[in-house]
């Protein structure tokens, strides 16, 4: 989800004055952001030159270090690391895409002697959810669910320093994607093989965004779900596709492959009066599901099948899928809760297979 935020010289929200950040230094020294933040933050991981010549040219650029707030966090003694994870726990360790997640998440915190607290989503349900994080012991937070407006204010007050992933809150750090490019990318590809209809499976959204998120001029939105049904509705329109013939139907994704075929059975009479179809999923799990229970439709031609995230089973499937780098979005959610780093939006690609 594109943001002003994604610039590493950013206009202070208040000041109006410019901040350079260690990214800044990094790009100028053709070095990583992380061995820059251990010139401030861990000398003792750099030899005494590499360190110096750091700080000279950050103090040359203008840059003196992590904001107040951030280097008051590294000031004391960190342990532990809370992980708000936005399905219940056996979902975490059965999703290939979020153990990618934890897996960048726990690589960093390895490198800084840090644990992992890991918090699910209460029954679904944000309110409980927020309640039980802001009380957790853990020195900092990320927070890897959708956080509804009428929470915003809860997560910018929040006692300790965190940062949003997947999601935006206005004043609040941010890890999110390009989704809405993604989704784009997506559709052009599924459209190309020329279908006769398109059906769309998609995360949850309610009634009123979804109409926005397919409108022609469709208002940026923090949920990554609006963002992709956005991109995939621009497409559409880019190609000159009908949109009475594109299906939308929601799925649950705490149950994606289960979800998946239900939908597709629901959707099998409308469909089955075309006879190439097409289908996008917004994760790759939901359309390898739809996929293996359509292929066995008689009389339809399923031309294309579009996924999301590129887990290992859509390249064993041959599954043309956008391809998101789990490990790095775990990664920079430490580093911009921890390192003082800016808010980020991910890149994603097109993974062209067999469908």
């Amino acid at each position: 989800m594109p943001t002003d935020e994604t610039s590493s010289v950013q206009t202070g929200a208040r000041s109006g004055r410019v901040r350079l950040t260690l990214a800044d230094v990094a790009a100028t020294l053709g070095i990583s952001r992380t061995t820059v933040s251990n010139a401030f933050n861990r000398p003792e991981q750099l030899s005494k030159e590499l360190r110096e010549t750091i700080l000279t040219t950050a103090r040359e650029l203008g840059y003196f270090g992590p904001d107040p707030k951030a280097r008051a966090l590294r000031r004391k003694e960190l342990r532990e690391v809370a992980l708000v994870f936005h399905h219940d726990l056996p979902y975490a360790f059965n999703d290939p895409l979020t153990l990618d997640f934890m897996r960048g998440v726990a690589r960093q915190l390895q490198q800084r002697g840090l644990t992992l607290q890991l918090i699910p989503m209460f029954s679904r349900q944000i309110e409980p959810t927020l309640d039980v994080a802001f009380k957790t012991t853990a020195d900092a937070l990320i927070f890897h669910a959708e956080v509804a407006p009428e929470f915003a204010s809860m997560v910018r007050a929040a006692p300790l320093p965190l940062v949003v992933v997947d999601t935006m809150v206005p004043g609040a750090p941010s890890v999110c994607l390009d989704d809405r490019r993604g989704a784009e990318l997506a559709m052009a590809h599924a459209l190309k093989a020329k279908p006769d209809v398109v059906l769309v499976l998609c995360f949850f959204v309610d009634e009123e965004p979804m109409k926005r998120a397919q409108a022609a001029r469709a208002p940026r939105s923090p949920f990554n779900t609006c963002e992709r049904v956005a991109g995939y509705a621009q497409a559409a329109r880019r190609a000159g596709f009908d949109a009475s013939r594109i299906v939308w139907h929601i799925v649950d994704d705490g149950d994606p492959e289960a979800a998946a075929l239900r939908a597709v059975e629901q959707e099998r009479a409308r469909l089955c009066k075309h006879q190439r179809i097409a289908v996008v999923a917004m994760s790759d799990r939901i359309a390898l599901a739809a996929m293996g229970a359509m292929r066995s439709w008689p009389k339809v031609e399923l031309v294309s099948v579009v996924g999301f995230d590129d887990i290992p089973a859509a390249a064993a499937a041959g599954l043309t899928t956008v391809r998101q780098d789990g490990v790095e979005k775990g990664e920079s959610a430490v580093r911009v809760v921890l390192d003082d780093e800016p808010s980020v939006v991910l890149p994603l690609t097109l993974v062209a297979r067999d469908t």
